[in-house]
């Protein structure tokens, strides 16, 4: 794999999940692989994410953090919060549904919490260990999610967000900002079409059936149950808090307000 197809990689990351990622070839590793990490680290103080082959037949993708990335460890336990374990959590679950994961050396992944030593593996069954389609595909199907629940620990998110939660100054407005913020999350709407499938979740309109594998899903994320009607803070359950919805739904579930359920939204459709 050249320099350009790992800066396309690196790209497509950018545009699912909205973290800058760089990334390069690993001659350390045992048999050569490809690490990425975050741009604003570097392979020995933040993060890292590799891949490399396995045996005949497998990919593993693994996380760890580099020798000198006390502060980055220290940095997660400072600030991240329950709400961002849970998404978290979500990720390594959901990816534990179709592959072989290993947190720490143990099957559990959930419950676990970022330290020194903290290392997650993952691995794949696949037919071609070295050609590029392969290793792009164990990319987008592991590490992406890998690299979205460890942006979520570190708090990366876009300077838009941040500027909308910085002039929320009344809590409906922060409650309707913090909604915004999770259904405009490219890490929220990656774990929800995993989790809900690439299908509207109140008329079951699939994208792909219309407009073909080509063009970006036209799917949008919706937060359940709107923050402004919870009267005490609740643990965020990512699973079951959001869903995938198209345009005509989203839009039509908002025009009541409070807004409608996507139960209500159904029996409406079928009156």
């Amino acid at each position: 794999m050249d320099d350009n197809e790992i800066d396309l990689i690196a790209a497509q990351i950018r545009k699912d999940i909205g973290v800058h990622m760089k990334g390069a070839m690993n001659p350390l590793e045992a048999r050569q692989g490809l690490s990425f990490w975050f741009d604003n680290y570097n392979r020995s103080n933040g993060p890292v994410f590799s891949i490399r082959p396995s045996g005949l037949k497998r990919h593993i993708v693994s996380l760890k953090f580099g020798t000198y990335a006390a502060p980055c460890i220290q940095h997660i336990q400072n600030r991240a919060s329950r709400n961002d374990y849970a998404l978290a959590y979500a990720f390594t679950e959901q990816l534990k549904r179709s592959f072989d994961v290993s947190i720490n050396g143990s099957s559990s992944v959930h419950g676990w919490q970022v330290t020194s030593c903290f290392q997650i593996n993952v691995t794949r069954k696949v037919s071609n260990l070295h050609g590029s389609a392969e290793i792009s595909e164990t990319i987008s199907l592991i590490m992406v999610p890998l690299i979205a629940a460890i942006a979520e620990l570190i708090g990366y998110e876009d300077e838009e967000e941040r500027e909308e939660e910085s002039n929320s100054i009344i809590e409906g407005g922060v409650m309707l900002s913090l909604a915004r913020k999770r259904e405009r999350n490219p890490r929220n709407r990656l774990l929800c079409l995993s989790i809900h499938g690439e299908q509207c979740g109140v008329c079951g309109f699939i994208p792909q059936d219309t407009y073909g594998s080509e063009l970006a899903s036209i799917l949008e994320v919706h937060h359940i149950e709107p923050l402004s009607e919870i009267g005490q803070p609740r643990a965020y359950n990512p699973e079951t808090d959001l869903i995938p919805l198209c345009p005509n739904c989203h839009r039509a579930i908002h025009k009541r307000k409070p807004a409608l359920t996507p139960e209500e939204l159904k029996k409406v459709m079928n009156q």
